[in-house]
């Protein structure tokens, strides 16, 4: 007698429950999606401070290093987009820097500053302002 029915392959009973193990599987990895997300958002915006500190500290080091520059001590506020450009208008703000310059109170290091800069931005809908911060002591250079 001929054999009509083949016994390869797959019954239905099968796939459904192959897709419904897949639908569990993808349903328990969903939330996972959105802590990556914010996990990677927030190191890309750590990232972009850091990088906006370290000018801001670099660029005022330098400054106070030549002797020919007047050091004004006191506080600067400025504020960046999200890419690390200076911001344009208030609706271009989102890192703000803060930096503030004083004397060093040591008396054996006279002639040096110490310079602080913070950077914060915005910890996203709901969660609280973030922000890092850092210090160098400068001195003048002579012949810089």
């Amino acid at each position: 007698m001929l054999k009509i029915f083949n016994d390869k392959g797959i019954s239905l009973i099968e796939v459904l429950a192959a897709t419904a193990l897949a639908m569990i599987a993808i349903a328990t990895l969903t939330p996972m999606q959105d802590m990556s997300l914010k996990t990677g958002f927030q190191a890309d915006y750590l990232g972009r401070a850091t990088y906006i500190m370290q000018t801001e500290l670099s660029q005022r080091e330098y400054f106070i290093m030549n002797q020919d520059n007047t050091v004004n001590v006191g506080s600067v506020t400025k504020y960046y987009q999200g890419n690390g450009s200076p911001a344009v208008s208030e609706a271009d703000r989102y890192f703000t820097v803060v930096t503030s310059t004083r004397l060093n109170p040591d008396a054996a290091l006279n002639n040096s500053w110490i310079v602080n800069v913070r950077v914060s931005w915005p910890g996203g809908p709901g969660l609280s302002e973030k922000s890092i911060r850092s210090s160098i002591i400068a001195t003048k250079q002579l012949g810089f």
